[in-house]
């Protein structure tokens, strides 16, 4: 018999799952962290990891949710990466695949923006905002770079040579 029963609706999402308390939490904070995907399904039925349904229900027969005393979570609808403009740029100059040169490529954008100077929070922060995959070590990237000549170190933060806005900018010039 089960331990644990839990009901959750996000819009039109529904999400239910019952079994180990512990098993029902692990599925819980699985769909809370995929909710701003969930929610743009519509009425669309969609399949958990373990192959539930997940079918659409109306609020009012929603239940409030709480985990373990706490508050519910609050879900942020975050931007579809596809309709951020830093994501069309980092595909057009593709650099949406290779580490280094998305991080190259994500500070030649801002440096289009208006920004002089870089550190490496803020080019995670800006990939994060955009909802495009992290760096997996963005300091790492910073010292390849620096050693293709194309930043310069300055304390805690980094500026753009010409190399290395025109390794971004100048393919766009030389394709075919």
């Amino acid at each position: 018999m089960a331990d644990s029963k839990i009901e959750l609706s996000l819009g039109s999402f529904r999400f239910s799952c019952e079994g180990e308390k512990e098993w029902v939490e692990v599925q819980l904070g699985r769909i809370l962290d995929r909710a701003p995907a969930l929610l743009s399904l519509g009425g669309e039925v969609a399949t958990t990891s373990l192959g539930e349904e997940v079918g659409e229900v109306s609020t009012e027969e929603a239940r409030p949710v709480t985990r373990r005393g706490r508050k519910p979570r609050e879900v942020k609808a975050k931007k579809t990466a596809s309709s951020d403009p830093l994501l069309d740029y980092l595909k057009e100059k593709k650099a949406d695949n290779n580490q280094v040169r998305k991080f190259l490529a994500t500070a030649v954008y801002l440096h289009s923006q208006g920004a002089q100077k870089f550190s490496t929070p803020m080019i995670s922060k800006k990939l994060k905002a955009a909802g495009i995959p992290k760096l997996s070590n963005a300091s790492d990237c910073l010292n390849k770079n620096v050693k293709k000549g194309f930043c310069i170190k300055e304390d805690k933060e980094f500026v753009l040579t010409n190399e290395g806005i025109q390794a971004i900018i100048g393919d766009a010039n030389q394709e075919d």
